[in-house]
């Protein structure tokens, strides 16, 4: 297969990803967010905004809010992939979710399960249409062209949108609905997260021991994990130090701290949560 079929099936599998995501998340606006009177975040949430307050279809309310944002998205920032991409977003969810709000399905009425799977599902979503490279309009795009005019960050810009669409919310759908659509949003970035960074647990940990190779031995024969050595120095006393780096999985971390307790007691280590390990990090022994 030549690399130009390549490139063409690798994209129409991209936009069909996007498609699939933001579907996913017009599902769970139109039967969860929409007819309970939540609102999203974003020029989303401003499309149910003006649902609910002057009867205009959140479809037709995300096109019209969106297109103008996506044009100058198009025009200032990343050209004619920025807008495809998005474009095929934006006519999905604004598609499937007056579809689906026609239908007038509504699974449950109960807060709790309308937080969790509204947020989660539009968490999945969002992680799918992210991975494909696409958006689905709206703060995102909106905040990368604040910042280039001005001089507010893109995440500020986010935020000061989604301040103002709860804000909106809460006053004119009450302050129920602005709390609760918070939570939900709370809820679809843990999972956004989990989707697009991968639900597999680890821990990265840095050792500054004394017994550099040694610990080292023990870390590739028990765990089976890769660690790198790096040289360091002590602020105060001057004296040199190896320093330890190690990624494990969360199961492993218990495991570790006594690795390190029974080979270096007076090691000093720190435990951090990466947001994406790439490549492996595991090491298999030679065989004899």
């Amino acid at each position: 297969m030549s690399k130009t079929r390549k490139e063409i099936l690798g994209s129409i599998l991209e936009y069909a990803l996007i498609a699939l995501g933001a579907a996913v998340c017009g599902a769970a606006m139109g039967t969860l967010m929409i007819p309970n009177g939540i609102v999203s975040g974003g020029v989303t949430g401003l499309a149910v905004i003006a649902y609910h307050a002057l009867g205009v279809p959140t479809g037709v309310g995300m096109l019209i809010l969106n297109l103008p944002i996506l044009w100058l998205g198009w025009k200032y920032l990343c050209g004619r992939r920025l807008f495809t991409r998005s474009l095929v977003g934006i006519l999905a969810m604004s598609i499937v979710t007056d579809v689906v709000v026609s239908t007038g399905y509504v699974p449950t009425t109960d807060r709790l399960l309308i937080i969790f799977y509204g947020g989660m599902l539009n968490g999945i979503g969002l992680a799918l249409v992210f991975h494909a490279r696409g958006t689905t309009g709206g703060a995102d795009i909106l905040g990368r062209l604040v910042n280039r005019w001005t001089d507010m960050a893109v995440g500020q810009a986010i935020l000061v949108v989604n301040i103002v669409v709860f804000v909106l919310a809460g006053a004119l759908l009450g302050l129920e609905a602005a709390a609760i659509a918070l939570m939900a949003a709370f809820v679809m970035t843990s999972a956004l997260d989990s989707v697009l960074h991968g639900l597999k647990a680890t821990r990265a940990a840095t050792i500054v021991t004394n017994s550099a190779r040694p610990l080292a031995d023990v870390i590739l024969e028990k765990l089976n994990r890769g660690v790198t050595i790096m040289s360091g120095e002590g602020a105060y006393t001057g004296a040199e130090k190896a320093v330890l780096y190690v990624v494990v999985t969360r199961a492993e971390t218990a495991r570790l701290k006594r690795l390190v307790e029974a080979a270096d007691p007076g090691a000093f280590m720190t435990i951090s949560t990466p947001n994406e390990v790439v490549g492996a990090f595991s090491y298999r022994l030679p065989t004899q």
